[in-house]
């Protein structure tokens, strides 16, 4: 069977059309005049009446077909080439962009970049994850901290979520907690389809938090004077957005820069030193932990270590001894004030991790612990410090 078509037709399907059979198809005039006077035919068999289009050599290199190796070096050649060069565009626009936010983002957080490359490291982070710097991303400390701002849209945009709810906390819940009374605690439940429980986050604001100040002249109604002005004057609003975020974060988020991507990161890591003692066994000092005396007179007589003290050196940092390690007290108390611990929070967890006697005061109980148990204590404690700060965001 033959197929008739006009000319400017068929002449467009015998270029880019082959017959079912492999075949080249071609065009022979049929015999009649008007719009039917050529007609598509099979040179094999002209039986045939199907045409299918003829694969480029980039489609069959994209579809895995065999292809002479010349070729396929060739078009990887180029897709090599093209991938370069969009890249290079990329870079360019990467990089005038941060350039000119960097400018902004240096002059609104100075406290947080402290220097022009870290804004720019930042504004650079932020385009490649396509997130606008001070709307959807902040700096704090030099680190990145999605916005609440950014969540909410993310969750307005989820056609799984179902709402959220709030529970005010009264006394009672406060108190069973181990919050002040004073303090602000609220629950957010935030709902999502396919899942049996929703999210829960946890929002607080604390009293400390609210009196905070950093000058003496202070003005209740601008919150002047304050720490956090803003906390300040409406801690109702950032106690209700803390818990909001810590619900939907579970949810949304984006995943953690590695350091090659935030140069200026900064992190806390757990290091050791292995410091001589009178025994000739190695005592590792956990950090947060201070250099007491032992290390002092490391390498020194007895005399040496007392002639250095009374000559002006640093007091010893006050530390509990255990096995192989001793821990700064100083920094361990202050640390748990933050955290709102109190010593029988400390050695409760203490006794539900390390099955470990609480009998007698934290330090008494910190002795007690073995060398691993020691720094798997402060590397807890060093945890809900970052978790905390990230929770203020």
């Amino acid at each position: 069977m033959m197929i008739m078509v006009d000319y400017d037709l068929g002449r467009k399907i015998v270029d880019t059309c082959t017959c079912e059979c492999g075949a080249s198809l071609t065009l022979p005039w049929g015999g009649k005049w008007g719009i039917d006077s050529y007609v598509i035919r099979c040179p094999v068999d002209p039986t045939h009446d199907k045409v299918v289009l003829i694969k480029s050599l980039y489609k069959m290199w994209k579809d895995g077909e065999e292809l002479p190796s010349f070729i396929k070096d060739s078009i990887e050649r180029k897709e090599r080439r093209k991938m370069t060069e969009q890249n290079e565009v990329k870079a360019l626009v990467v990089k005038q962009d941060a350039d000119k936010l960097s400018t902004y983002v240096k002059a609104k957080f100075p406290q947080d970049l402290t220097t022009a490359q870290a804004a720019l490291d930042f504004a650079r982070w932020c385009i490649a994850h396509q997130l606008e710097p001070i709307r959807d991303c902040i700096p704090y400390h030099g680190n990145p901290y999605i916005t609440i701002e950014w969540v909410d849209r993310q969750a307005s945009q989820d056609d799984k979520f179902k709402g959220y709810s709030y529970k005010v906390f009264g006394k009672p819940e406060k108190e069973a907690l181990d919050f002040d009374p004073g303090d602000l605690v609220v629950e957010c439940q935030a709902k999502f389809e396919g899942l049996d429980t929703p999210l829960v986050g946890l929002g607080v604001v604390t009293k400390k938090e609210r009196a905070a100040v950093i000058s003496e002249q202070v003005d209740d109604v601008t919150g002047r004077g304050f720490r956090s002005p803003v906390v300040h004057i409406h801690p109702q609003k950032i106690v209700f957005k803390r818990a909001r975020a810590a619900a939907l974060k579970q949810r949304y988020h984006i995943p953690a820069p590695i350091l090659e991507e935030l140069p200026y990161t900064t992190t806390i890591e757990v290091q050791y030193t292995v410091l001589p003692s009178k025994t000739g066994v190695g005592e590792t000092t956990v950090p947060g932990v201070g250099k007491g005396e032992k290390e002092q007179g490391a390498g020194g007589s007895p005399t040496e270590a007392k002639t250095q003290k009374s000559a002006g050196a640093p007091p010893a940092v006050e530390a509990v001894e255990g096995e192989g390690f001793h821990i700064d007290l100083t920094w361990l108390s202050e640390t748990l004030k933050d955290l709102k611990w109190t010593e029988d929070t400390a050695k409760s967890w203490l006794a539900t991790n390390f099955k470990v006697d609480t009998k007698g005061s934290l330090s008494d109980v910190l002795s007690r612990l073995t060398r691993e148990q020691a720094e798997k204590f402060v590397k807890e404690i060093q945890n809900k410090v970052a978790q905390k700060t990230m929770d203020l965001w």
